[in-house]
C-alpha cells in the first residue's frame, strides 16, 4: 500500500473517531448558550383552580388536579419547552415536606410549547404518604434558575372549599367527570385559535375527544381508570345461551354403541390379555392398520399419500364407531400424518 493510501486510511479513521467528540462539544455549548442565556420571564403566573377527589381507584386514594397559567403572549411563547423551564411541587401541610413533582405537558396541538392555560395533576394511592385530606398543602410552580434570572415562583396553599365532600367513588368520578370536561371547555375556548376540539356527543353522553384523550391521559396520568366515563367505552353484556338442550346423551350413546357385540368383546379380550382397557386395544388396533395400509403403499412404489388418505378414512370410521376412542384416533392420524410428512421432506428425497 502507498503513502497516500495509507494517510487517507488513517485520516478516514480519525474523522470517524472524532465524529462522537465533536457532537458532544456542540450540544454542551448549546446547552452552556441557553442557560447562559435566561428566558424571558412570564407577565404572569397562576394556579386559577384546583380540586381534590378521593377513592377513585381504591379506598383511601386521592387524585390532586389544578389549572395553571404561565402566562405570555401568543407569539412570544419561550423556544424552550415549559416542561424543561417549569417544574410543579406539592409540599406538605408544613410548606417544607415535599410530596410529590410533576411538569407541565407540552401539547403540541396548543401551539405554547407548554406555557400558557393548562392543567397537571397529583395523584395517591392508598399506601402513599399524602397530605391530610382537607389540610392546607402548597402547590408551588418553579422556575428554576438555569432558565430565569430570578427564578420563578409562586405557591399556592389550598382551602377545604378546594376538596369534595363526597365519599363513595361513584360519587367522586361523577364530580371528576364534570369537573375535566369544564376544563376541557375552558382549555378550548382559551385555544381557540387552533380550532382544537377536547370533548364531543357520543350515543353514551359527553366524552373527551381524540386531542381530549390524547391531553388529559398525559396531564392526568391514568385518567382513564380514575374515571372512565370520559371516554367512550361500548360496553357489550353476553347473553347466556341456553344450555339446559346439551348434554352427554350422545357421547353416552357413542360409547355403548358396541357394548355386547362382537367386535367389542374381541377389544375387550384383547386388551385383558395385553393388561389394557378395550378402548386402549382398539386405538392399538386401528394404530398398527394405518401403519400397515401406509406401508403397504409405499411398498407398492405408490408413494405414502394414498396411505394416508385410506388412514384418515378409517380414523374417521373408527372414531364414529367407538366415541370414547376419539381422542386417541385422532392422535394415531395425527402421528401418521407426520410419518407421511417426514417422509415426503427427508425419506423419499434420499
Amino acid at each position: 500500500m502507498s503513502l497516500l493510501r495509507v494517510l487517507l486510511v488513517a485520516f478516514i479513521i480519525a474523522l470517524i473517531v472524532s465524529i462522537p467528540f465533536v457532537l458532544f462539544f456542540v450540544l454542551y455549548a448549546a446547552h452552556q448558550a441557553i442557560a447562559a442565556d435566561p428566558l424571558q420571564a412570564p407577565s404572569s403566573i397562576e394556579v386559577s383552580d384546583v380540586r381534590v377527589f378521593r377513592n377513585l381507584v381504591e379506598s383511601g386514594d386521592s387524585l390532586f388536579i389544578f389549572k395553571y397559567d404561565i402566562a405570555y403572549t401568543s407569539d412570544n411563547y419561550p423556544v424552550v419547552p415549559a416542561s424543561s423551564s417549569f417544574l410543579f411541587r406539592h409540599y406538605d401541610d408544613d410548606g417544607v415536606t415535599l410530596k410529590n413533582t410533576s411538569i407541565p405537558y407540552n401539547f403540541s396541538f396548543f401551539e405554547s410549547n407548554g406555557y400558557g392555560d393548562g392543567v397537571s395533576s397529583f395523584y395517591y394511592s392508598a399506601s402513599d404518604n399524602a397530605p391530610t385530606w382537607a389540610a392546607a398543602s402548597v402547590i408551588n410552580i418553579y422556575g428554576g434558575p438555569a432558565y430565569f434570572s430570578p427564578t420563578q415562583t409562586l405557591s399556592y396553599t389550598l382551602t377545604p372549599s378546594d376538596f369534595t365532600s363526597e365519599t363513595t367513588q361513584d360519587a367522586n368520578r361523577d364530580e371528576m367527570y364534570a369537573y375535566v370536561l369544564s376544563l376541557a371547555d375552558e382549555l378550548e375556548s382559551n385555544y381557540q385559535d387552533t380550532g382544537i376540539v377536547l370533548s364531543t356527543t357520543s350515543d353514551v353522553g359527553i366524552v373527551l375527544s381524540t386531542y381530549g384523550e390524547l391531553y388529559f391521559r398525559s396531564a392526568i396520568p391514568g385518567i382513564s381508570s380514575l374515571c372512565p366515563d370520559l371516554f367512550f367505552i361500548q360496553v357489550y353484556v353476553p347473553e347466556q345461551m341456553e344450555v339446559t338442550a346439551y348434554d352427554l346423551s350422545l357421547g353416552e350413546n357413542y360409547t355403548a354403541r358396541l357394548a355386547g357385540t362382537d367386535w367389542w368383546d374381541g377389544f375387550t379380550k384383547i386388551g385383558e390379555g395385553i393388561g389394557t382397557s378395550a378402548v386402549f386395544a382398539s386405538a392399538a388396533i386401528f394404530f398398527v392398520l394405518c401403519v400397515a395400509i401406509c406401508v403397504w403403499t409405499v411398498k407398492k412404489e405408490w408413494g405414502i399419500e394414498p396411505g394416508i388418505a385410506v388412514s384418515t378414512l378409517i380414523g374417521i370410521f373408527a372414531a364414529m364407531l367407538i366415541g370414547n376412542v376419539l381422542f386417541t384416533i385422532m392422535m394415531v392420524v395425527s402421528l401418521v400424518a407426520a410419518m407421511g410428512i417426514v417422509y415426503i421432506i427427508i425419506l423419499k428425497r434420499a
